[in-house]
């Protein structure tokens, strides 16, 4: 059976984070698949030393898997909670249901069905697109404490969405294919590294050309129908029902934090954002990783006062 422990492309990402930033994991995942809705959805589980404080879900975006998201899985495993790091349907080594069509709509859906199967407090917390979904799964789950996320982006906006796009062109080329010709615009696969700027999702060159080349990245085809789903879904007020902390690297120059904005500013009730000094759309350059991690610490930390004040 394929794992990530015995693949190349996670010895690379994981020897990268050591060379190009000085990031080690020190903690080792129990790989699972798990049964939700229907997919055998592959799980990471990141376990800390002694009984966990709680749950943190990690939510990968539209050109991730779930062990892109180590570094943070592998704080929260140090901050004394479980990290659960799935691939979402059509990502990584998760096996579809049958019946799946690309829907985006499944994404949310099934981190929501996740998190509902958790016991002890459940946090959601969402990389790049992620973030938005992230969102979306918390308002549909019956009690997640609390949303992190690294970009807020609502795709259901034309800007926002042409902006995303490797080039503004064919971002804005989608969209008329998606008003006009559905049907024939969802067939067409296209690799994530053609539709989406996979070579800026890191500073460094060497990191920025794995994301952009590994078959289980930038290699990935994908059916435009994701995209078009992604678009088209019929986004409900952004009310998660818990607080909502905003991280977003200060050097994104993907998705810079003027993007996030509209999207957080619809966002009702308790929110925060901070913005990190620098940070490309993976944030592990120094010193942004470090606000990164002591924002998630503190955030966490408030989770387990407040939910140790509610069993008293």
């Amino acid at each position: 059976m394929t794992t990530y422990d015995n693949s190349p492309s996670w010895l690379r990402y994981r020897q990268l984070l050591l060379d190009a930033f000085h990031l080690p994991i020190r903690h080792v995942p129990i790989e699972r698949w798990k049964t939700v809705r229907g997919h055998e959805l592959h799980v990471d589980e990141w376990r800390p030393d002694g009984r966990a404080k709680g749950t943190l879900i990690l939510v990968h975006g539209a050109g991730g898997h779930g062990r892109i998201l180590a570094p943070l899985a592998d704080w929260a495993a140090g901050f004394g909670w479980l990290a659960l790091a799935p691939d979402l349907p059509g990502y990584g080594l998760t096996r579809p249901n049958a019946d799946f069509r690309w829907d985006y709509g499944e994404w949310p859906a099934v981190l929501a069905a996740l998190a509902d199967e958790c016991e002890g407090p459940v946090v959601l917390m969402g990389l790049s697109v992620g973030g938005m979904t992230a969102a979306l799964a918390a308002q549909a789950a019956r009690d997640v404490q609390g949303v992190i996320v690294t970009t807020l982006l609502d795709m259901c906006d034309p800007f926002t969405f042409a902006r995303a796009a490797r080039w503004r062109w064919l971002g804005e080329a989608s969209l008329l294919g998606f008003r006009w010709m559905p049907s024939i615009v969802d067939r067409v696969r296209l690799p994530l590294r053609l539709a989406a700027s996979m070579d800026r999702m890191s500073s460094h060159p060497a990191m920025a050309e794995y994301f952009e080349n590994d078959p289980l990245l930038g290699g990935l085809r994908i059916p435009s129908r994701l995209f078009r789903t992604m678009h088209t879904l019929d986004v409900p007020r952004l009310e998660p029902r818990c607080p909502l902390l905003l991280v977003h690297p200060g050097a994104d120059n993907w998705t810079p934090t003027a993007m996030s904005r509209p999207a957080f500013d619809r966002v009702l009730g308790d929110k925060r954002l901070r913005e990190l000094s620098n940070g490309s759309h993976l944030p592990v350059e120094l010193p942004a990783r470090l606000e990164l991690e002591q924002e998630m610490r503190d955030f966490l930390a408030a989770v387990e006062r407040k939910d140790l004040a509610r069993s008293q």
